[in-house]
């Protein structure tokens, strides 16, 4: 783009005095501009964002990798824990045992949860569970054996807080005479933890595996493997797989949460897709405003031709037009999608119910290839609006324009 281009490019579109309606049109179509690449900013931030915090929710309770024995196995869960220590990328190994339980604290306090046995000097290295102890102390539960962790929101969904009794009923009972008795164990609720996920909080019970396996009987069932990057997980899933044989169960966080994940980034997809539309329906504005820039300034262009200009140059300057309204109304929507996302990330300025969303806030996560995409689909289409009138501009017949006038 050379200065006269550029000059020509910025007095065809600067508003003049009595020319108020293109002075309006020039507006909607900045306007149009701003609305389509903020909402593409901030729609695009939000999905990220509930990808990040549903990732990192579900990482701070589970493990990267869960390996479980298949019943077919030859060696113990104890030799295979010390093989896969031991390997690449592993982070820490940790046996656990599950079963879904009952709680009890009263007469009227009953709810569902799930039991889950685990070492509690090795539950640090696999998830963050104990940095996320609201009430109560992890040292008191590696200390206390008849101890147990629980979700804050199934703590307050029973009525208990730490220190209170709680009854947990499994459904791994013995048959007597009298007909079938679930087993059933008494526990001291020594900590209370808030992951942020519902599906966690409202109810994950944490006790000591070995008392697990002593009151209900269950024995460990798998190895919970923590990274040192969930990106690793692929390749430390194969070399689990090459170290342990193929008589254990392995799955990675991605394969078990594989549809959710999916559905994210379809919905992400979708959303770019249509919320496109929003700067294609403003390009038209743009395609408009041109086409009465041409028909108003026919008589300017015709003298343009008449001293010497190409075709070319009266065709850049009209598609320059264009790149200028999409550059300036690229740059005030990234400033707003920006600003947008970074307040409401920062304030949480939207609550959701965590029940049904997974996480408490509507989560919001820049990236700097969702603005580039943005700003560069937002400033593309522009320019291509401008095709069609810059073409019609560029063919101009001076001499009819000009007789026109004279008449």
């Amino acid at each position: 783009m050379n200065k006269l281009t550029a000059w020509f490019s910025i007095k065809g579109v600067k508003p003049r005095r009595g020319e108020g309606f293109l002075s309006f049109v020039f507006l909607i179509a900045i306007l149009g501009v701003v609305v389509g690449v903020a909402a593409l900013i901030i729609v695009n931030s939000v999905m990220t964002g509930f990808q990040s915090a549903i990732k990192e929710s579900l990482l701070s309770s589970n493990a990267d990798i869960i390996v479980m024995d298949s019943g077919f196995s030859e060696g113990n869960l104890t030799e295979v824990e010390t093989k896969i220590k031991n390997l690449p990328h592993v982070k820490g190994v940790e046996l656990f045992s599950f079963t879904p339980v009952m709680v009890s604290a009263g007469k009227n306090a009953f709810s569902g949860g799930n039991l889950r046995g685990c070492v509690p000097e090795k539950e640090p290295q696999v998830t963050s569970i104990p940095k996320h102890i609201v009430v109560g102390s992890w040292n008191i539960f590696e200390k206390e054996k008849d101890g147990v962790v629980i979700g804050e929101t199934l703590a307050n969904t029973i009525g208990v807080t730490v220190g209170d009794r709680i009854t947990l009923i499994s459904p791994s009972g013995r048959r007597t005479p009298f007909g079938y008795i679930p087993k059933t164990g008494k526990f001291t609720v020594v900590g209370i933890f808030n992951v942020g996920m519902y599906q966690f909080d409202s109810a994950l019970i944490l006790a000591h595996i070995d008392t697990v396996e002593k009151i209900f009987g269950i024995k460990p069932t798998g190895l919970m493997v923590k990274l040192d990057s969930p990106e690793n997980v692929k390749l430390a899933e194969k070399e689990i797989r090459n170290a342990i044989g193929d008589k254990f169960i392995v799955n990675d966080w991605i394969s078990m949460n594989k549809s959710l994940f999916s559905a994210l980034k379809l919905e992400k997809l979708a959303m770019f897709l249509i919320l496109t539309l929003i700067v294609i329906v403003a390009s038209f504005n743009i395609s408009s405003l041109l086409m009465m820039n041409v028909n108003h300034k026919s008589k300017e262009i015709a003298i343009l031709k008449t001293l010497g200009a190409k075709d070319n140059l009266i065709l850049k300057i009209f598609m320059t037009q264009g790149f200028f309204i999409g550059v300036i109304g690229t740059i005030i929507g990234e400033i707003i999608g920006i600003g947008i996302s970074f307040l409401g990330e920062k304030y949480k300025l939207i609550a959701l119910p965590p029940d049904v969303y997974y996480i408490d806030h509507l989560p919001f996560k820049l990236q700097l290839s969702d603005c580039i995409i943005a700003g560069v689909a937002a400033i593309a289409i522009s320019v291509l609006a401008t095709i069609y009138p810059a073409r019609k501009a560029a063919k101009t017949d001076p001499i009819k324009v000009l007789r026109a006038g004279e008449n």
